[in-house]
């Protein structure tokens, strides 16, 4: 896979929850494709067998092999931002002033209407946790996972109150939900930052280890992206 254009070298870390390729996941390709996003021929969105529809090698390929070029001007991230939006997020984190973009484009997607279609409508992996649903989790693997997500939590709440006012927790919230589990961490000039790439974002995922490619940046505005060897294999980000 690879992501390209005028973009960044990326790892990534989110709880997956692909889209199906309906009518709308056809739009998105169109769009995609308009808007100067190359897919290769091996490049495939398909069931997989425990986490519904992800990437898939369609056919074998070699490491190194570039199935996704996605253009700088395509890709939603801090850098990109209008300046009047640049200004509201100076003083928070990266991941956060992302999450408050996306809240933005959510609400007036202008052009990018059928990529803003396939994002999450409510809140993913522990986001979308509250309350008493917390005791379904034990183990310490749980209570540590809680800790963090805690921890998280209060720091989104904290860059809540930045914010102007027509921004809900609610909503900031679905912001930093689609960030966690649809952004991508590129280096930039040696700072690595979230970044939304449209087709990539397809992807699921793996932590680091379990991950059989990864997107590169390079000076030439080209991203590559490797993937497995063998036909029908899933494609996972880390």
């Amino acid at each position: 896979l690879t992501h390209g254009g005028p973009t960044r070298e990326t790892s990534a870390s989110h709880m997956p929850s692909p889209p199906s390729p309906d009518a709308s996941g056809s739009a998105f390709l169109d769009w995609a494709s308009s808007a100067g996003v190359a897919t290769s021929a091996a490049f495939l969105v398909e069931p997989t067998a425990t986490e519904g529809f992800g990437a898939v090698a369609g056919e074998r390929v070699s490491v190194g092999d570039i199935l996704v070029t996605v253009p700088r001007a395509s890709a939603l991230a801090v850098f990109s931002l209008e300046e009047e939006m640049r200004q509201t997020t100076t003083s928070l984190a990266q991941s956060h002033a992302l999450a408050y973009a996306a809240c933005r484009v959510a609400a007036a997607p202008r052009g990018r209407e059928p990529w803003v279609a396939l994002w999450p409508a409510t809140p993913e992996g522990t986001w979308g946790v509250e309350g008493d649903s917390w005791r379904a989790f034990d183990g310490d693997a749980f209570r540590e996972l809680r800790r963090l997500h805690e921890e998280g939590e209060a720091a989104a709440r904290a860059a809540h109150e930045k914010l102007p006012p027509d921004i809900s927790w609610e909503r900031f919230k679905l912001g930093v939900s689609i960030v966690t589990s649809r952004a991508a961490d590129l280096v930039v000039s040696g700072e690595r930052q979230p970044v939304l790439l449209p087709v990539i974002d397809l992807c699921n995922h793996r932590r680091g280890g379990e991950h059989n490619c990864a997107i590169v940046f390079e000076d030439d505005a080209q991203t590559t992206l490797t993937l497995p060897r063998h036909a029908r294999t899933p494609v996972y980000l880390t």
